[in-house]
């Protein structure tokens, strides 16, 4: 791991791989948890709006625990997801700075 620094601090082409890859990473995974969130806030709406059509009195303490439940499990999947980044990021760049360093040394 400390080679992979110190290559990184050395050269900054390597080290704007490694944020352009690390960027898109989180790019990606905050879409998929704004994804989420509006899939929730669009199910918590036609929930409140079947109750109204139905005639039943909303509850709101029935739904903020239900919110606070979906709230939970985000902030799991975000914790699941997050370590699963962790472990792939290395393994990611360093396949990337491989495949670099085999373009810059390999006779052309």
């Amino acid at each position: 791991m400390d080679d992979i620094i110190r290559l990184l601090a050395d050269n900054p082409v390597y080290l704007a791989v490694a944020v352009v890859l690390a960027l898109i990473i989180l790019f990606g995974a905050i879409r998929k948890l704004i994804k989420l969130v509006m899939i929730m806030v669009a199910i918590l709406v036609i929930y409140i709006a079947y109750l109204a059509w139905t005639g039943e009195e909303v509850d709101m303490e029935r739904i903020k625990e239900g919110v606070q439940s979906a709230g939970e499990t985000i902030t799991d999947k975000a914790e699941e997801f997050s370590e699963s980044v962790k472990e792939n990021v290395g393994d990611v760049v360093e396949e990337k700075l491989d495949e670099k360093t085999e373009e810059l040394f390999s006779p052309n």
